[in-house]
């Protein structure tokens, strides 16, 4: 008997889930089969790709079933909708393009959240906004609003269209300002420019879809074009000037500022050297320690600045700049003379790249700054050039793109070499191997 009961029990359960189910399609089992039929037979189309005849199927589907049937109804009527505006012009374009903004609002009241999408509502607004602007460019700052809202919303989660939507945007608006519009504008295209690309790169990191990698990849690229139209010096500095004046407590501003100037080398101006220090005061980093060092560089004071590149390579230990502020650190100290530093930077470089034709470059020059620490009588002095020049010929053929700047210096430094007359004074035969002050050997060259 109990067993029975049991059976029954879960009878009724059943049948009750199941009129639930079904009363999501209507509320007489008349209208419940034929909103079941119309998606069946559009869905149908939709499968085979048939989406001539599928579009009348969504429409009847519309008109027969409840309006919270199902998210898939008002998806599949956007795709559906985006087909019938392709072959449509005029009146009729212009009626659909108008339905496909209500079945976007619609799906954002009646699906708002899910349990797959807690904030289903923000990625359908980022899918509007880009509509939108495609079939309303009159509605520009909406859209652009939109995007904006639907990003800030979701943060990583964001769609890839969505970022590079929201920078196109941001730039047709910049393109239409002017005045304190466009400068607030531009400020803040700079600004967030940094927070587009760092979404981008954790998708790309992150997502296991090889086409949805993609995607945030040319979303990436299409938001560097707009960059590198808007970022330049000129601009930048004044901007960011203004901006954090306006705001001296901001500091996320001021690293992003930071970071921005850095990566386009706006780096001359005094405005640079007071924000790079007032970041790295803050919270030091081997970036903010490598902007700082940079600052006092190019006002050439190579003592802070050596201080400061070192602080760099300290605070990095193994980040991917490390090389850069190790090479930065040596052809400082070779400028300062301390060609043994210099030497030590650029092998640490090498044990990293033994490829850098910098590396090689950095060497030759602390050998020849060091020449007259040797104190062979007569020809010693002369001769370190030789060993400078052998590594400048490793830095030209290590690096293409630095073997003028090689050349240049074998040649000044050939120009050094002793004289046959030289050579024959001090019984030293030309091509023979000589060693000189540091214990390193070259070959014997005549000027």
């Amino acid at each position: 008997m109990k067993r029975f009961l049991g059976i029954l029990f879960i009878a009724l359960i059943s049948c009750a889930a199941q009129a639930q189910n079904d009363a999501k399609y209507g509320e007489t089992e008349e209208q419940q089969i034929k909103c079941k039929q119309a998606l069946s037979v559009y869905k149908s189309f939709l499968k085979q790709k048939n989406y001539e005849d599928a579009y009348p199927g969504w429409i009847e589907a519309c008109e027969v079933c409840p309006k919270a049937v199902s998210q898939s109804l008002y998806s599949d009527g956007a795709r559906l909708l985006k087909k019938e505006l392709k072959k449509s012009e005029g009146i009729r374009k212009a009626a659909l393009a108008d339905s496909l903004m209500a079945v976007y609002d619609t799906r954002i009241e009646l699906f708002p959240t899910t349990s797959r999408s807690p904030n289903n509502r923000c990625k359908i607004l980022g899918y509007k906004a880009g509509d939108m602007y495609k079939y309303f460019p009159e509605k520009l700052a909406e859209a652009n609003a939109m995007f904006k809202e639907s990003m800030d919303c979701l943060e990583n989660k964001t769609a890839a269209s969505t970022l590079s939507g929201y920078y196109l945007t941001s730039y047709k608006l910049l393109q239409a300002a002017e005045g304190d519009a466009a400068d607030e504008t531009l400020a803040m295209m700079l600004t967030e420019y940094l927070t587009l690309q760092s979404i981008s790169d954790y998708n790309i990191s992150n997502q296991t879809k090889e086409s949805t990698v993609e995607g945030y990849k040319k979303a990436k690229a299409n938001i560097d074009e707009i960059f590198v139209l808007i970022a330049n010096c000129e601009k930048m500095v004044p901007i960011f000037e203004s901006k954090i004046a306006a705001n001296p407590e901001d500091m996320d501003l001021k690293i992003k500022a930071l970071k921005l100037m850095n990566g386009k080398d706006c780096t001359e101006s005094n405005f640079y050297l007071s924000l790079a220090e007032d970041v790295h005061k803050a919270d030091p980093t081997h970036e903010s320690a490598y902007a700082v060092g940079m600052g006092y560089l190019k006002k050439e004071q190579y003592g802070k600045a050596l201080s400061y590149f070192e602080q760099a390579v300290e605070l990095c230990a193994d980040c991917p700049d490390l090389e850069k502020y190790l090479l930065r650190a040596g052809q400082v100290a070779s400028v300062l003379k301390q060609t043994s530093k210099a030497r030590s930077y650029a092998n640490k470089v090498l044990k990293i790249n033994p490829q850098s034709g910098d590396a090689y470059l950095l060497i030759g020059d602390a050998i020849a700054t060091g020449a007259k620490q040797c104190k062979d009588a007569g020809i010693g002095e002369r001769a370190v050039y030789w060993l400078a020049v052998d590594y400048y010929y490793k830095a030209k053929n290590m690096d293409s793109g630095i073997a003028s700047k090689a050349q240049k210096k074998i040649n000044s430094y050939s120009g050094q070499f002793p004289t046959k007359e030289d050579l024959f004074t001090f019984g030293i035969a030309e091509g023979s191997t000589f060693t000189i002050c540091t214990g390193e050997s070259t070959k014997v060259r005549a000027r």
